[in-house]
């Protein structure tokens, strides 16, 4: 990625990965132009270049990413919802990406 190695840098990525470990969904929050992207794009590619190298750490797969913005969309819309009268859910966009993702092969990723 021709990134220069930082220490802090590099604590940042561990403790992105520590907490996708641990959190089945993160927010990265922080100032414009303070490395948010970098960071996620850097572990993704770390871990699927592990992958790929055939690590024997099964927590490095490869990484497909999907960038969207929620406040461009209702709660319902990215999460899902429940209609009051039937009770039929409705996912939301959410849910229609994690279960696309779900399905597809991963060595086409």
């Amino acid at each position: 990625m021709n990134l220069e190695v930082l220490p802090s840098f590099v604590t940042k990525v561990t403790q992105l990965f520590d907490t996708f470990n641990v959190r089945f969904g993160v927010m990265i929050v922080g100032p414009a132009g303070g490395g948010k992207t970098t960071c996620y794009k850097a572990l993704a590619h770390a871990m699927t270049k592990l992958r790929l190298s055939n690590s024997s750490d099964k927590r490095y797969q490869q990484v497909k990413t999907k960038v969207l913005n929620p406040k461009s969309i209702s709660m319902d819309e990215l999460y899902g919802v429940e209609n009051a009268d039937d009770g039929a859910w409705t996912d939301g966009l959410a849910s229609k990406i994690i279960r696309k993702m779900t399905k597809e092969d991963p060595s086409k990723l």
